[in-house]
Formats: structure tokens, sequence, C-alpha cells
């Protein structure tokens, strides 16, 4: 049995929904062939998650509210604990998401001199999504942070045995600054997501008519996104008399970006048309997008955090035959010929996509695509993932250099 310790890129247990390591870990902890211990970051103090892991809290820690100050002021703690896990453990294999720089640093070199292997998750772009909790990303402050995180988060790509990605654009930023090896392994599709769903009871309760055109967003309200033009594209079209209704599920996670939301749906005077609800169970969010029209990952593409993304919300929003309207994120580029995407680069892009969905409201998906999404299932990037972790821990076994992948 391989013995996994992972260090997640949040709290494993208080984060308002599943993350990526959540699905993929959950799905891989089985007892038999694979062991999965968790370090727990207590940032969002009560758990909000359940968990089949086994789940190590750091037993001294300072509370705080500020993420960065969190990190900055346990990082000794967070050494030492994780140190003794992996001692304690008997841990064949460390898989981490988190920059944590002076953790990170003093960590590689440990894992070296004790021979164990290194596995480092690129999930998103780091440098910009760490700077982005703790300043504005384009301010002086912000770019310094921002300069300092790159060097961090190239260190620990050249360092680590293997980098994890979940998609194409930052399988080919890990290759350019120097990885190893680099395997893609998905976001997913949760199982539930290949029923389809009937949103007319989610409409009624949302007191909203049959002729409405429902306009969604599901997901953090976060600094990556750029609300704004998808909130003047809503008023723009109900000017034009088309019966939009802006339907928001999820809130911020540690900035005040929502802020800045409400600001906007004020001036565009879109107010009374949007309806804004705080994050809903996973298993729901399937009748929730079968409610809507059209859903929308309204990234902000100048934001390295939203450029490099991989959301699995575009899969999640296609399993419900939904039309999706994205901003040209790589990532979306790739499938933008499956089901029924619309690149939008500008408030009109979003209007003629909402008119679209109101001439045609058929949510057919058509075989090809339905074999696709079968193929995104969380349980196939595991399956990739286990094949990893497998490769990895037999060549430290066998004493031999890790083979190089490109």
């Amino acid at each position: 049995m391989i013995r996994v310790l992972l260090i997640p890129s949040s709290d494993y247990l208080g984060h308002p929904f599943p993350q990526r390591h959540n699905h993929l870990f959950e799905r891989l902890h089985d007892g038999k062939e694979f062991e999965v211990h968790v370090v727990r970051f207590n940032i969002f103090n009560k758990p909000k998650l359940a968990s089949k892991c086994i789940i190590h809290e750091i037993p001294f820690e300072v509370s705080t509210r500020s993420t960065g100050l969190y990190y900055l002021m346990n990082t000794m703690s967070h050494v030492s604990e994780i140190l003794r896990i992996i001692k304690r453990e008997s841990i064949d294999i460390v898989f981490a998401g988190n920059l944590l720089p002076p953790l990170m640093y003093v960590l590689v070199r440990s894992l070296a001199e004790l021979k164990v292997p290194f596995v480092f998750d690129v999930q998103d772009y780091y440098p910009t999504s760490a700077t982005g909790y703790l300043a504005d990303v384009r301010s002086v402050v912000g770019v310094a942070l921002k300069g300092f995180f790159e060097v961090v988060t190239k260190y620990l790509i050249c360092k680590a045995d293997a980098v994890t990605v979940p998609g194409i654009a930052l399988a080919t930023y890990a290759r350019r600054v120097g990885a190893q090896r680099v395997s893609i392994i998905p976001n997913g599709l949760s199982e539930y997501f290949l029923e389809r769903c009937d949103g007319r009871d989610v409409r009624k309760r949302l007191s909203y008519n049959d002729s409405d055109v429902v306009v969604g967003y599901i997901g953090s309200i976060e600094f990556w996104l750029d609300m704004e033009s998808l909130i003047k594209a809503v008023s723009i079209a109900r000017t034009r008399g088309l019966p939009v209704k802006l339907l928001l599920i999820g809130k911020q996670l540690q900035t005040g970006y929502p802020l800045k939301v409400r600001k906007w749906l004020k001036i565009y005077r879109v107010e009374n048309a949007t309806t804004w609800l705080d994050f809903i169970p996973h298993n729901e969010v399937p009748r929730y997008v079968a409610a809507m029209d059209v859903a929308t990952i309204p990234f902000d593409v100048s934001n390295p955090t939203a450029y490099y993304a991989a959301p699995n919300k575009l899969w999640e929003y296609l399993s419900q035959g939904t039309v999706v309207a994205t901003t040209p994120i790589p990532e979306a580029l790739v499938y933008r010929k499956i089901g029924r995407i619309y690149i939008v680069k500008t408030s009109e892009d979003y209007v003629r996509a909402f008119e679209e969905a109101d001439r045609n409201r058929k949510k057919n998906i058509d075989p090809c695509l339905r074999q696709i999404l079968k193929a995104r299932l969380w349980s196939q990037s595991v399956e990739k993932l286990k094949a990893l972790l497998k490769s990895l821990v037999l060549t430290y076994t066998e004493n031999l250099p890790v083979r190089v992948t490109l």
C-alpha cells in the first residue's frame, strides 16, 4: 500500500465547496492500494466538508483572519509537524499544491534527504492567485509579491520529481519553466452530473417565468473574474427588451471583490433583475445549471490566474445541455466546438449568446459530447493519478533516476 501525504492548497475541510484535491484524493483513498494523509490548514475554522482520508490537524497554530499572516505566523509549526507526519506515518510520496514559501523550501530539501518523491500540483497560476489574496495584483506591492511568488513557483516546479496540472495551458507553462516531468490530471465531473436534471422546480422557486432568459454563474466571486462586462451585458439586453435575469451562486473567499460586483449591479441598474445566492451543496449544482439558459465563465483573461485556469464548471455546465458563454481562456478555446460554447470578449458578445439561447431553448446533448463527459469523470482522472504515483514510488524504490517526459 502506498501512503500519500497531501499538502493541499487551502483548508481541506473548511473550504465552502469541494476543490480539486477533495475530488481526487477522496477517490484515491481506498485503504488497500492507497492510504491518503492530509494536512489540514485551519483557515476557515469550522469544517464544512466530510472526508474519508486521514486528517492531520496542526496541534499548535496562531489564528488570524489573514491567510498570508496565517501561513507566515505558523511556518515553523507547519514545517515541524509535516516532517513528523512523514516519518511517523512512513509516507511514501508527498503531493503538494501550496506555495507556503518558507515551508516548501525546507520541505523539498528534507524530502530529498529522506528519499521521498515530491509531486507539485500546479492547479492554477500560483504567483497571481497567491498575490491576489494579499494585495491588488496591479499595485506596486502586488507586482513585487507576484515576482517573489514566481521565483518560488519556478523553484518548486524545477525541483519536483513530477508536476501535475489540470489543463493544457498550465502544462505548457510548467514545461517552459523547467519541469522534469509533467502529467495532465484533468479537472473533472462528479458522477451525478451525468444525470440530466429538470430545472423547472428551481426556476419556480426563484420566481422565474418560462420566458425569462436566466443567465447564471456558479463559483467563487473573486478577483480573477470580469463581472462588470457580464453585468453590463445583462443591462444592455434588458434595454433591448430581452427578459434577462442574472443568477449568481457563490460568494467571496477572502477578498472584497463582491463589493465591486454590488456596485456594478447598482450602476447598471440590474439589482432588481439579480438573484444572488450563497454557495450551494455540490450535488445540487446540476439542478441549478439545468435552470439556466446561459451559464457563464466570466474570467478576466488579463489576469494570469484566470488565463491559465482549467475550470471544471465548463464540463458541469455542458453536462446539462446549457449554453456556455466563456471568455477566451485557452482551455475554453481548445473545446469551443463541443456543445453550445460561445466565446465572448465584450458585453455585446454576451448579448448575442443571450439572444441565441432565447431563440433556441432546446438542451440536447449529442452522443459525442456524452462520451466526452464520461471520459472527464473524476474517477478517470484518479486512474491517471494512480499510475503516476505508482511510477514515482517504484522509481525511488529501485533507486533509479526519474524519467523525463516532455
